[in-house]
């Protein structure tokens, strides 16, 4: 298979933030979240590897699991950038 381009590359690590922010703010209202960060990194070399890390903090007194909140919106990112990938392999 073709190595990915910068820019398609970019634009498929965008496609996995944007899918974890979504997570994130479908379980969330966004005046209870103090802090989002959300890093999607992709590492090339035989293959492509996408890693996703999100650090979420939250307004004092609530309530939520955060491991479980920020495992699912990394399985959103991930899986948005799988369909991506699946895609470019069809393509």
């Amino acid at each position: 298979m073709k190595a990915l381009s910068p820019d398609r590359l970019r634009e498929i690590c965008e496609a996995g933030e944007t899918a974890a922010r979504e997570h994130v703010l479908s379980k969330l209202d966004r005046k209870l979240v103090r802090s989002l960060e959300i890093e999607v990194t992709a590492e090339t070399g035989n293959q492509t590897t996408f890693n996703v890390g999100i650090s979420l903090e939250l307004e004092p007194g609530i309530e939520t699991d955060l491991d479980e909140l920020t495992d699912g919106a990394s399985e959103a990112a991930l899986s948005a950038i799988d369909k991506l990938m699946k895609r470019k392999k069809r393509a």
